[in-house]
């Protein structure tokens, strides 16, 4: 693999995967805290000293004691949005964070094109097919497919088969990666042009 090469696959994951820097960032800045907080108060311990008149014992004590004295919703509340923010945390590091994006091959550039012109270039293949304005047809594209919906006006039979082959071969030339199945539907109720 060559240098170009190198770079154009790790422009190429930056622009399709989400960055993970933020979340890292703050989760390891609330772990930098806690973990400060618990060596003062262990070295304030040690060393027998008190803070402007606090006791770090006396503030161990305390916390361990709260949950006894407080009200039974608080505690549960406190542990829901301790376990959404931990539930938030593992869904960032596991998923794999992808951005709505596909790429195309090319020997001198990364090119990375956005669904949504994807959905574009799907819905005028199919329209090109089937002779529909510019409202009838709907394209939506997702990591591996591509859905196009005809909605033609009541009472007007459209070739749904053309529609699936043109929208074949616009993605056969487009070559994108990963590669999309295209599926055409017909809407059942037809659109009443007034």
């Amino acid at each position: 693999m060559t240098e170009h090469d190198a770079f154009a696959c790790r422009v190429l994951r930056r622009e399709t995967h989400e960055s993970r820097s933020v979340s890292t960032v703050v989760a390891m800045l609330l772990l930098l805290v806690v973990a400060a907080a618990a060596v003062v108060a262990a070295v304030l311990v040690f060393l027998d000293q008190r803070v402007v008149g606090v006791d770090p014992r006396a503030v161990v004590d305390a916390a361990v004691a709260a949950p006894r004295g407080l009200d039974p919703t608080v505690v549960v509340g406190v542990g829901a949005v301790v376990a959404f923010v931990g539930l938030v945390l593992l869904a960032k590091g596991l998923l794999p964070g992808r951005r709505p994006r596909h790429t195309m091959p090319s020997d001198r550039l990364a090119v990375v094109v956005d669904d949504e012109v994807l959905a574009s270039a799907a819905a005028r293949a199919a329209r090109g097919a089937t002779r529909l304005g510019p409202d009838a047809v709907v394209g939506t594209v997702g990591r591996r497919t591509v859905d196009v919906v005809l909605r033609p006006a009541a009472g007007v039979d459209v070739p749904a088969v053309a529609a699936k082959d043109a929208v074949d071969r616009e993605f056969d030339a487009m070559d994108v990666v990963p590669a999309v199945h295209a599926r055409v539907r017909v809407q059942p109720t037809g659109r009443v042009d007034g």
